[in-house]
């Protein structure tokens, strides 16, 4: 096992503590520590972060090979670390599969206070949220400087300790510019340990050690250790050194680290160095140029590596691809060779030359059936990957991918990180349809294990990346359209869906080249399959109108194929929306794709058949409840919404707690309604917006002003105001804005300010439901216009609003979703009363008890009581009629 001691390096460690103590005091900033490679700069970093006292030390690296992969890398490491750190009450990550590391810059925006500002951060990146615009990325990164902070507030003072500063990504270079000034006033110490001689070969990196020094980052570099430290080392190593070889040591070493521990190894402090051309034979002092001793590292690497045989040298050759960590199994199926011996020659390897050491077994080993080592230092490695054509690498990454991605098929346990790393190796061989399908089969296999929605979003993301470089046939076309689609399920809660500078919309791209996909493939189930998709982004964008007509294609299409899951995806979706239009069409739409869904298997492996199959369990409820019939609302939602908590579907939950509060309010389970409303609004992460979590802040915040007036729910609201707003999505941003009004309403008591604020709501509402062809919201707008003029003592006009509410919901055949039709005619009547028009308000107060009666005869016992005792709408109408 490699041993990072650490010996000497006073001034240097004197240095690095005198800054440490600096930020202690409320001044921090930057230390760089450079050197070659195995100088001892991870030595020094162990030792300070052993240091204690009472700054809190952080460390995290730089990754080799992933920059290319994952944009602000090391952040995102110290997120997690931080997250993890955290009493789990506290926490921010609530969900199942909460040690799946994110390699996401959305972890951050869990923040609370930051997470507007760092959507952009996402967003930078084309993603991985659908429909969000474009970002500067300088813009992004400062939205990351500020998050790092915010999170680093609890830590105070902290030292954040970032190893391999040379392979850092451009992204996360750009946001330490920023911290650099901002932690100046700030409790908070950057590390950052880099090899100078590499860092030219990475602009990021060299851009980045520029500007720091520029603002007055302190920089050491470590060189060769002086003889006393030389002598020390040998003691701690081997026991004892004599002067003699002491000076023999600095002589053939120049006091390199790494070189004197290949000189005093197993207790031989005078070993001869392998042969080496113009190696073995140059002497090297203390004090010469760093680079001449990387050097001479490098060729005694190279030579070392020489005194193998052929054959071990090609065994470690394909372990360096698998990573710094590697399997036996793998690389003897790869090297085409029986385990066993391979399994042998590791082991003594491992025994006779310290290049490589085991490492301790997990579960993922265990599926592997394989021994797991790791190189003894990372330059090793990257010497015995660099030592390979530019085909092996690629071949062997190809191979690699494909063994691991064989035997995760088997694993129950799969993560995301495994899951990135078997992308990473189809991609480092360009591969980029086996990463893609990769993607897809893993995104697939990680949600139905209740992973975190985003993580599915996030390898959906890249996946798509993968196949669009993919080479045009059939195979990589029908991929793109499944993971657009699976895309775009995973991500429906947090569409942004306002049209860009140029009109275009990224969701209705996303959609068509699903489309455009699906034909080129030749497939024509999956062009059925996909058709309701374009549908159903309409209807987020534009509007029932724009989308009524191609999801009733897409359904009378999938009736026409017959296969009951197209019938599955193409009524879920139709008749979620077609009650907007028509409630009992839309019933029996729902009512023939669940009898459909029942000649599919109760577990479904595809997590967007599995959501559509919930969803329409759901939408039945809440359809059943616009239709007046409450019981068997309340039946089918009390029974489909624990099924839904026990069984993921990618986001549904907080739709389905939000339709059950729905039918419990209406009965008057006012305190079960709120608690629903409670649990659905914590499931959002805060690191989007969502158009739901706004619609269940919004529905939350009203019960509060009307059950409970209390001016407290208006907070409520305006949040969730400005969060469907980020969003707005034509379906459920209307519905938000109802709710503010109409709160605003019960509390204004002759308020101006809130009065014109409601008065101002509303007509923008009015304005774009009439835009949208979203009936329902029109319909409340009017019917609160009419209130408000009724306040206002505006009786005609109060009138000429109120009925036009009432004349939709006739043509509607008194049943419209997500009104509440006794209310209408109950506000109407009163106008009407005010206006002397007693025979009209008498007629309106009769509809208005008939629509009650209606819903109360669909409820039993205690709740058909509660219903007509304990809502106070329900006793006000009865009251009305005498």
């Amino acid at each position: 096992m490699p041993v990072d001691t650490f010996v000497d390096r006073e001034r240097e460690f004197e240095v690095a503590m005198a800054q440490v103590q600096s930020a202690c005091s409320g001044r921090g900033g930057f230390l760089i520590i450079d050197g070659s490679a195995g100088i001892g700069k991870s030595a020094m970093l162990a030792k300070l972060a052993e240091s204690g006292g009472a700054p809190t030390f952080l460390s995290v690296r730089c990754h080799a090979q992933v920059g290319q992969l994952t944009a602000y890398g090391p952040l995102v490491d110290l997120a997690w670390l931080i997250e993890q750190s955290a009493p789990r009450h506290r926490r921010l990550l609530r969900r199942s599969g909460e040690g799946m590391k994110t390699r996401w810059p959305e972890l951050l925006t869990m923040v609370p206070g930051v997470g507007e500002a760092l959507k952009m951060v996402a967003e930078s990146l084309s993603g991985p949220v659908p429909g969000a615009p474009l970002v500067d990325h300088r813009t992004a990164a400062r939205s990351m400087a500020e998050a790092t902070l915010a999170l680093l507030r609890a830590k105070h003072p902290a030292v954040v300790i970032i190893d391999d500063v040379h392979r850092i990504d451009g992204s996360s270079g750009a946001a330490l510019s920023y911290l650099a000034r901002a932690v100046q006033d700030q409790p908070v110490l950057f590390v950052l340990a880099l090899r100078h001689d590499e860092t030219p070969d990475n602009p990021a990196a060299q851009q980045l050690i520029d500007e720091l020094q520029t603002q007055g980052a302190r920089r050491v570099r470590l060189g060769g250790l002086p003889p006393a430290a030389v002598e020390q080392l040998g003691r701690l190593l081997v026991g004892t050194t004599s002067a003699q070889v002491t000076r023999r040591l600095c002589d053939q070493t120049g006091g390199h680290p790494l070189l004197l521990r290949y000189y005093l190894d197993r207790g031989q402090p005078l070993a001869a160095l392998p042969a080496a051309d113009n190696a073995g034979t140059v002497g090297l002092r203390a004090g010469d140029d760093t680079d001449a001793l990387l050097t001479r590292v490098r060729l005694v690497i190279q030579a070392r590596l020489r005194r193998l045989s052929s054959e071990d040298l090609r065994l470690m050759s394909i372990a360096a691809i698998q990573g710094r960590s590697f399997h036996s199994s793998v690389v003897a199926n790869i090297a085409g060779q029986d385990h066993d011996v391979v399994a042998h020659r590791l082991h003594r390897l491992a025994t006779e030359t310290g290049m490589v050491y085991p490492v301790d077994a997990d579960d993922w080993d265990d599926v592997l059936d394989a021994d797991r080592y790791a190189f003894e230092h990372d330059l090793l490695q990257e010497t015995l990957y660099r030592d390979q054509t530019e085909r092996q690498r690629r071949e062997r990454h190809r191979k690699v991918g494909r063994i691991l991605y064989q035997h995760s098929r088997d694993f129950a346990d799969l993560n995301q990180e495994l899951a990135l790393d078997l992308i990473r190796h189809h991609r480092l061989g360009r591969d980029w349809l086996s990463a893609a399908k990769v993607a897809h089969d893993t995104a697939c296999r990680l949600a139905g294990t209740g992973t975190s929605t985003r993580e599915v979003i996030a390898i959906a993301e890249q996946g798509l990346h993968d196949v669009r470089r993919a080479a045009p046939v059939p195979d990589a076309d029908r991929l793109r359209a499944q993971l657009i689609e699976l895309l775009l399920t995973a991500s429906e809660l947090s569409w942004r869906t306002r049209p860009e500078a140029d009109g275009s919309v990224r969701l209705e791209a996303l959609s068509a080249e699903a489309l455009e996909a699906a034909r080129t493939a030749n497939d024509e189930a999956l062009g059925v399959r996909v058709r309701y998709l374009q549908g159903k982004v309409l209807l987020y964008t534009r509007g029932v109108p724009a989308a009524i007509g191609p999801l009733r294609d897409a359904w009378e299409t999938a009736l026409a194929s017959g296969d009951s899951r197209n019938i599955l995806l193409a009524g879920c979706e139709y008749g979620r929306q077609l009650p907007k239009v028509n409630v009992e069409s839309g019933l029996d739409v729902l009512r023939r794709t669940e009898e459909a869904a029942g000649d599919l298997p109760d577990s479904l492996d595809d997590p967007v058949l599995q959501r559509a199959r919930h969803m329409t369990a759901l939408q039945l409820g809440v359809s059943l409840f616009d239709a007046g019939r409450l019981g068997p609302a309340l039946t089918r939602l009390r029974a489909s919404v624990p099924t839904v908590r026990r069984k993921p579907a990618l986001g549904l939950l907080p739709i389905g707690l939000n339709y059950l509060a729905q039918v419990e309010t209406a009965i008057g389970n006012y305190v079960e309604a709120k608690r629903l409303l409670t649990e659905a609004t914590t499931l959002h992460d805060g690191s989007e917006p969502d158009g739901w979590h706004a619609v269940n802040l919004a529905y939350l915040g009203s019960r509060v002003v009307l059950d409970q007036h209390d001016s407290a729910g208006l907070a409520l609201l305006q949040e969730a105001r400005i969060e469907a707003e980020a969003t707005w999505q034509a379906n459920l941003a209307p519905l938000v804005a109802n709710l503010y009004a109409a709160s605003l309403l019960a509390l204004a008591n002759n308020n101006p300010a809130m009065m014109g604020q409601a008065l101002s709501v509303l007509n923008d509402t009015l304005a774009e439901t009439r835009r949208t062809g979203m009936r329902r919201s029109e319909i409340t707008a009017l019917s609160l216009l009419g209130e408000w003029h009724f306040l206002e003592g505006t009786f005609p006009q109060a009138m000429a609003f109120s009925e036009l509410a009432v004349d939709h919901i006739r043509d509607a055949g008194w049943q419209v979703p997500a009104v509440c039709v006794e209310e209408v005619l109950y506000r109407h009547s009163r106008i009407q009363q005010a206006l002397g028009d007693e025979q009209g308000a008498r007629e309106s107060v009769i509809r208005a008890v008939a629509e009650v009666n209606r819903k109360a005869d669909s409820l039993d016992g205690d709740a058909r009581v509660q219903f007509l005792r304990e809502v106070p709408l329900n006793n006000a109408v009865l009251a009305a009629a005498g």
